[in-house]
């Protein structure tokens, strides 16, 4: 649940009304309610409201309160805002609204229509680059799939999404897809697995600060099911009855009826029948309230089994007939043939996109192949020449000289630019965020002050009041949000200028951190369907040293660039960045070591990608020497990366490989005194 969320569960102040369009920004995973009387002040101050923009948040706001309670009215609230969307021509709100109405179906049983809404918000989010909207379409996607029983695709949406959570920094949201795929182990019948992941997810919830930061009642009754699996049932029993609480403490009846039935499969298991009814005829009961078909069918199925085991066939059979009610309304033949419809067009979408890219790609090879072709036929006539007329041939030759140096020199310009261009890729994703909170808040202002004006007509003096503390508020978000953009411009501008070599002192760990991340979303930025987990384990003791940063930096960028792209067939990628202090032995880099001699420090980028095989190890220092397609490299990535650690920094690089588990480049850099 969102932080956000905590303000709409308290209207003791009803201008808080104002700042829901921030709601845009978080993901709903909460199931809690909002109070009846409240909710009846939002929606007369909808009624009274003549500002669309204003109307789109109340409305929304609306929506989200009967959301757990009351389906029709629900999509009634959500389907008014989307038009006012539509009619402001706000496309971004315009995908959040779709996403969260196709949420609603998800709950509600509506397979088709859920996910044909989310592939419709992820279409749109993509275009937009807005990984707010991609990163809960993937989410909600994965929630469908995992519906319908297709857990591997469930869990490559939820890689994705649980990929996008973690670049952005929204932890719970990470955690909750840990948690996901976790609960689909489950529901594999692998108790491991899903104990695994669901105690990463128990434990980070125990540290977490914000209580809506984590949906508590979800992540006990997982837990619960993972121990069950286990056949601990003592330990099950206590995270189910820890689950319920949990829920009756926020008002969440969708979870609350899934702790209900998760306990009546408990106790059905352990042949106390009597229990077993209690608490399905409860979740039943708690279901109907939010049309929550799945559990109305499966607490129907588990009720009609303890009748039938009684010989009480009426109700048994009575029973049976609700179960099988709901499941023709989830996933009817007709249900199904609309699901296979849109999946088909999602795919028949993607397909038609890797088409046009594999035809970009084989025109860009074709060129590079005719270049060289030319290139070839072009050195051919020069030799012939050299051999009929010597005089002309020494000319011919000092000319081919000259133009050869004048190649190396644009290889090693062309290789300078690809770097940059992976950088500003970076530098682009991580001032988005920052940038997209000035736009919402600036436009959340110019509302804010047509609603001043009516207010200072009324000579409304608490609303005065009320919108000005709103209006300085959100001042304050926008310098703040200000600043880490500037902040951000000037870090990278630092790290990525050229034409200056002189040495400064520089937090290597710093850059490090900077550089992994903007080589991940550079290389996102080029292919989206890129994905790999990344980690840093970074040496707090290290001290400042004299480097030349960009050149440092494109180091970095180049091993960092290289450890992603071997991790690309790799089951579960990870690349991991890593420094430490320590002294230096002696080496052909210039480095002295003594008792007296200064410190070092070294920088490992490892990954658990496919390796490099021993008969070209020796070679990938080599200028030119490149394992790539031709047309994708140069081959100077990493010729130039050990010049710069050698002979401009005095320090050393080498490389440990094992083929088909991973790579290490470690490089370490001298403090001199």
């Amino acid at each position: 649940m969102c932080a956000i969320l905590k303000d709409i569960l308290d209207y003791r102040m009803i201008r808080v009304v104002s700042l829901i369009i921030i709601l845009f920004s978080c993901s709903f995973s909460s199931s809690a309610q909002v109070p009846a009387d409240q909710l009846s002040l939002i929606k007369k101050k909808f009624s009274e409201s003549n500002h669309d923009s204003t109307k789109l948040r109340l409305s929304t706001a609306i929506a989200t309160g009967y959301r757990f309670s009351n389906i029709d009215s629900s999509l009634h609230y959500y389907n008014t805002a989307l038009a006012i969307a539509e009619k402001l021509n706000s496309t971004n709100q315009k995908a959040y609204l779709l996403s969260l109405i196709g949420a609603v179906f998800l709950e509600n049983g509506k397979l088709p229509e859920s996910l044909a809404y989310q592939f419709e918000a992820l279409r749109i989010g993509e275009e937009l680059r807005d990984t707010v909207v991609t990163s809960n379409a993937l989410n909600r996607i994965g929630n469908v799939y995992m519906e319908l029983a297709d857990y591997r695709r469930a869990i490559e949406y939820y890689e994705l999404s649980k990929a996008q959570f973690w670049a952005t920094g929204d932890t719970g949201m990470y955690h909750n897809e840990i948690s996901n795929i976790g609960n689909i182990y489950s529901l594999m019948n692998q108790p491991d697995s899903a104990l695994y992941y669901q105690k990463i997810v128990y434990k980070a919830s125990l540290s977490a600060t914000d209580r809506y930061d984590y949906t508590f009642t979800e992540i006990m009754f997982r837990y619960g099911n993972a121990f069950k699996l286990k056949q601990s049932l003592d330990s099950a029993l206590f995270y189910y009855q820890r689950a319920i609480q949990e829920a009756q403490f926020d008002n969440d009846l969708r979870n609350l009826a899934m702790s209900y039935y998760s306990i009546a499969e408990l106790y059905l298991e352990l042949q106390m029948t009597d229990s077993a009814l209690n608490y399905a005829q409860n979740a039943i009961l708690t279901a109907e309230k939010i049309s929550f078909k799945k559990i109305i069918r499966e607490s129907a199925l588990l009720i009609s089994s303890v009748f039938k085991e009684r010989k009480n066939y009426e109700d048994a059979y009575s029973y049976l007939i609700m179960a099988n009610e709901v499941q023709e309304d989830i996933a009817g033949t007709k249900k199904l043939q609309e699901l296979q419809q849109i999946i088909l067009d999602e795919q028949e979408r993607n397909k038609e996109e890797n088409i046009q890219r594999i035809a970009n790609q084989s025109r860009n090879r074709q060129l590079a192949l005719l270049t060289g072709s030319s290139i070839l036929v072009l050195i051919g006539l020069i030799l012939f020449r050299n051999n009929r007329q010597k005089q002309k041939a020494n000319r011919a030759l000092k000319e081919s000289i000259s133009k050869l140096k004048s190649t190396q020199t644009k290889l090693i310009h062309s290789e300078k630019m690809a770097s940059l261009g992976e950088l500003t890729a970076g530098i682009a994703h991580e001032i988005q965020n920052p940038l997209n909170f000035v736009n919402n808040f600036s436009e959340l202002n110019k509302e804010l002050v047509d609603e001043l004006k009516d207010a200072v007509a009324k000579n409304d003096q608490e609303e005065i009041q009320a919108i000005l503390d709103d209006l300085h508020e959100n001042e304050t978000k926008i310098a703040h949000h200000g600043k880490r953009a500037e902040e951000i411009v000037k870090s990278m501008l630092q790290h990525s200028r050229t034409g200056n070599d002189e040495k400064e002192l520089t937090d290597i760990n710093q850059l490090a951190d900077e550089y992994l991340r903007l080589a991940y979303h550079g290389l996102r930025a080029k292919d989206k369907s890129f994905n790999a987990d990344f980690k840093t384990e970074l040496d707090p003791s290290l001290p400042t040293i004299n480097i030349i940063p960009q050149d440092i930096g494109r180091v970095l960028l180049n091993l960092i660039n290289n450890a992603f792209q071997a991790v690309r067939e790799t089951e579960k990628p990870i690349v991991t960045v890593s420094t430490k202090y320590l002294p230096l032995t002696p080496s052909k880099g210039g480095i002295i070591a003594d008792d007296d001699s200064p410190k070092g420090i070294q920088i490992t980028i490892s990954d658990n990608g496919i390796g490099i095989p021993d008969n070209i190890r020796d070679k990938i220092f080599q200028p030119f020497f490149t394992t790539k397609n031709a047309g994708e490299g140069t081959g100077l990535g990493l010729s130039m990366s050990h010049e710069i650690i050698t002979k401009g920094h005095g320090g050393t690089l080498e490389v440990e490989s094992e083929e088909g588990k991973g790579t290490s480049f470690i490089f370490k850099l001298p403090i001199t005194k």
